[in-house]
């Protein structure tokens, strides 16, 4: 079932389901809010459009039309029903201007939250992907897996990262009966983008692609205060994030020299520190790469940023360079060599 026949469908359901509820008595109606990035930086999917701002190339990441997310408040509540201080909305429209993604967004039932007070400062947290339970005005929670499925399209070939581990989170006030509220959305989770290749002429069908910290959270469940931005691991950490190529025709991933693919690997909105990246494939034993720079120290990897290693050419070396695609690092500029 396509989205908008979905939501078409969940839109007229709930509107028989409320036509005999009585509205809320409030002073100015529903809150219009307006949904954008910081400067490139949100989701869901890679733009592929890169600026470089003091020497530091980022990319912007777009909304897609149907994308949901969950905005609570203090003072605001849900029309119909005066208990509930947050709902989930729905990007109905998109669009990109070089640096920002922005989307219009609706109720995803048509109820949308409310002022409640023609007076005083509201405060909004809004949490992406949506779910209500996770986010509750003192803290947002998330989880990233230890095994992350390559999403794969068989009809154009393409293969991409489950965006629904690129966690967003945007916190604002505004006055009551604002005209308008902007909700800018900041990134809640570290990457590693990896280039991959098989070196000249050659050819490898990777089984495995692994990353392991022997001291650190890569994966598990997190939470985020909403006002400090503090993120606590909880729970017992995963020190390992694998790549799952289930989806993919053979169940492997090959690559050539002639078309390296490029994968991603979401872990947890902390440093990374003390990794090592572990491949298998049929055409190679297993290697296994320290992230560490040229004297051997390890690399760390900052929250909530976005790293491109490139050139990773099996089994020759792989060389950190150019951008790292961020929001606001600097490039690694090291070479880094197989064990």
């Amino acid at each position: 079932m396509g989205k908008s026949l979905k939501w078409l469908i969940v839109l007229i359901l709930a509107g028989g389901m409320l036509a005999g509820c009585k509205r809320m008595n409030v002073p100015g109606g529903e809150i219009n809010f307006r949904a954008s990035s910081a400067p490139l930086s949100t989701k869901t999917a890679y733009s592929g459009e890169r600026n470089t701002e003091s020497g530091v190339v980022k990319e912007r990441i777009d909304w897609l039309e149907g994308d949901e997310i969950t905005i609570w408040s203090d003072k605001a509540r849900m029309m119909y029903d005066e208990t509930r201080q947050a709902g989930d909305y729905v990007f109905t429209s998109v669009e990109a201007d070089g640096v920002r993604s922005r989307g219009k967004i609706v109720s995803s039932i048509g109820n949308g939250l409310q002022w409640t007070s023609a007076t005083g400062t509201y405060t909004f947290y809004c949490r992406y992907p949506s779910d209500g339970t996770k986010i509750n005005g003192e803290k947002m929670l998330g989880e990233i897996p230890a095994s992350q499925v390559i999403q794969y399209d068989a009809e154009t070939g393409s293969m991409k990262p489950d965006m629904q581990y690129a966690y967003l989170f945007a916190g604002t006030t505004a006055p009551a009966n604002a005209a308008s509220v902007t909700l800018e959305f900041r990134p809640v989770f570290t990457a590693l983008e990896f280039e991959v290749g098989g070196g000249g002429d050659g050819q490898v069908d990777l089984t495995s692609f692994t990353i392991t910290s022997t001291t650190d959270a890569v994966t598990g469940a997190f939470e985020r205060s909403c006002a400090s931005g503090n993120v606590t691991v909880t729970g017992t950490p995963g020190l390992s994030a694998s790549l799952d190529f289930s989806q993919i025709p053979g169940g492997k991933l090959t690559v050539t020299g002639a078309a390296p693919v490029t994968v991603t690997i979401f872990a947890v909105p902390k440093d990374l520190k003390n990794l090592t990246l572990e491949v298998k494939g049929d055409q190679i034993q297993t290697r296994t790469l320290k992230l560490a720079n040229k004297n051997g120290s390890f690399l760390t990897f900052d929250a909530c940023k976005k790293y491109r290693i490139l050139g990773l050419s099996l089994p020759e070396l792989l060389k950190a360079e150019g951008e790292d695609i961020d929001w606001d690092i600097q490039a690694i500029g090291e070479t880094l060599i197989w064990d």
